[in-house]
């Protein structure tokens, strides 16, 4: 399968994604997707504008609703020693390293790295993009269940993340640094 094909397995219900850890994939129609991690319907993630910590669940997924963003939610399988909550509360930490995503070494996937280092023994120069990651979770067996919202028709259940490179991604980053600062 393409480094860019996504499994949809489930359609997403707003309940459906409240329990668990999820690598929720935001703006999935953009180059590059944003990403966070929803853990027990509590949402974290590093943007341009700085932290996002302890966004409830609900919130995100209203406006994933009624702004109709296109959304991958990839439900990690329960982690065999640590708590959902132990996650939670370390990934918050390893988002705080960072101050925000700025166009020379942060992205929204800095803190992730982190994550997946240090609890699925990814290594966090193995994840240059969103595509490296994946492979890494499919390859290790870590998903437990896709759900899509938003994504349109898709062909068998696969949706497909449009193609980008680190050049693609530093671009984009810089023109939202400008849109920022206007």
């Amino acid at each position: 399968m393409d480094a860019n094909a996504i499994h949809i397995q489930k359609d997403y219900k707003p309940d459906d994604v409240k329990k668990g850890v999820y690598l929720t994939l935001l703006y999935t129609n953009q180059i590059p997707p944003h990403i966070g991690l929803l853990i027990d319907n509590v949402y974290h993630s590093l943007t341009i504008k700085g932290q996002e910590l302890n966004i409830n669940g609900n919130v995100l997924l209203k406006n994933i609703s009624l702004r109709k963003i296109p959304t991958v939610f990839i439900k990690l399988k329960k982690h065999p020693v640590f708590s959902s909550n132990h996650l939670n509360e370390t990934f918050i930490e390893q988002v705080k390293l960072f101050d925000k995503v700025n166009d020379s070494t942060n992205t929204c996937l800095s803190p992730i790295r982190l994550f997946f280092e240090e609890f699925y023994t990814i290594p966090k120069d193995d994840i240059q993009l969103v595509f490296d990651l994946l492979a890494a979770l499919i390859a290790n067996d870590f998903i437990d269940t896709t759900y899509g919202a938003n994504l349109g028709a898709l062909k068998k259940n696969i949706y497909y993340l449009q193609s980008y490179n680190q050049a693609d991604l530093k671009r984009q980053i810089k023109k939202e640094l400008e849109k920022v600062k206007t």
